[in-house]
């Protein structure tokens, strides 16, 4: 198959985005709430031009809660049209595993300072409750996610062929 239909100077326009999937003991979900649109959604955001999968999910767990965590894993790859409006690109959003929250970090949750311009709340939310909080599609994303989670399904986040861990000192 020729890939002679795409310009290598002037690839397609996607968005990567990178979320975090992290619980607590009893199984709820980290959330956050946007200011920007309405529903809660998974911690995450964007990636930067060259910034690695794991990379951008730990800054943007950091940025919206405050949490540390190396991201080796993905649950889901969820794939986003672009909207009708034109005001997003399609893209691709990556369910990275963030693991489970101990109960200091549970009772810590709060939205940083730096963030709370974008941010106006993080919760643990009971997967039964997702609807009244996300938006369909973000309900179906977690639900997929935590699935994957409970199968074991956890696929390795790689670049180069090689799995990702801490960003190398440059």
């Amino acid at each position: 198959m020729s890939h002679a239909d795409i310009d290598p100077a002037r690839p397609p326009a996607r968005r990567l985005g990178c979320v975090a999937l992290l619980t607590d003991e009893s199984g709820h979900v980290l959330m956050v709430n946007p200011t920007y649109k309405p529903g809660w959604i998974l911690p995450g955001g964007g990636a930067r031009a060259g910034e690695r999968i794991a990379d951008a999910a730990a800054r943007e767990l950091l940025e919206e809660t405050g949490l540390v965590r190396t991201f080796t894993h993905y649950l889901t790859l969820d794939q986003v049209p672009a909207s009708a409006d034109g005001t997003s690109a399609e893209g691709l959003n990556v369910v990275c595993d963030g693991g489970v929250l101990t109960p200091a970090e549970a009772r810590a949750l709060r939205v940083p300072v730096g963030a709370a311009a974008e941010l106006s709340a993080c919760s643990l939310i009971s997967p039964r409750d997702l609807s009244w909080y996300a938006k369909p599609y973000q309900e179906r994303r977690i639900y997929q996610a935590l699935q994957a989670l409970e199968r074991g399904n956890e696929l390795p986040l790689l670049e180069l062929g090689d799995p990702t861990g801490p960003a190398p000192v440059r």
